[in-house]
């Protein structure tokens, strides 16, 4: 059995063992092998300790977790990030082992019904790598629509392209 919650500084390393894993498993040839490699797992330690320790206001995380308290997925959002573009989901990632199990697609739906009763812009965006095809084709069939294409600034330094995908409707995720 997954529930959902909010996360807690307690969670910080398990938040980002995961995060790390899933960079590390598909961010090949995005980032570099000396970041992957060497770098990450601390940086995203830093990162998530930061991240619960003193949050922005507007900064929300929440984690599917399994019955034996495993982090199975986490998604951090920014409510009202964009005047435009509404909040921000900063990260959203699940435990390969449980790709395709619809741990995404809930807590997506704890987003969106967050979104409908928390933010004054009911809409919704994140950046997905335009090389991360799965998560790309994933995030359109939630209804997701590529806005925009351009290069960012990654962790490590280099840039590559990343998508703007956008929901104006975010019922359709409930």
């Amino acid at each position: 059995m997954i529930i959902v919650r909010q996360a807690q500084l307690s969670d910080y390393p398990g938040i980002a063992a995961l995060h790390a894993a899933s960079w590390k498993k598909h961010y090949r040839g995005i980032l570099s092998d000396q970041y992957l490699d060497h770098e990450v797992g601390d940086d995203l330690l830093n990162t998530w300790q930061q991240r619960l320790t003193t949050p922005d206001k507007n900064q929300f995380i929440f984690l599917a977790e399994e019955e034996e308290a495993t982090i199975a997925g986490f998604c951090c959002i920014y409510l009202d990030n964009d005047p435009a573009f509404g909040t921000l989901t900063d990260n959203l990632h699940v435990l390969q082992t449980l790709h395709r199990s619809g741990i995404g697609r809930m807590l997506l739906k704890q987003v969106a019904k967050y979104i409908l009763d928390h933010a004054k812009i009911k809409k919704m965006y994140l950046w997905v790598y335009a090389a991360n095809t799965n998560a790309r084709i994933a995030y359109e069939k939630l209804g997701g629509l590529n806005f925009e294409t351009i290069r960012k600034v990654n962790p490590d330094g280099s840039s590559a392209a990343s998508c703007r995908i956008t929901w104006d409707d975010i019922t359709g995720l409930i």
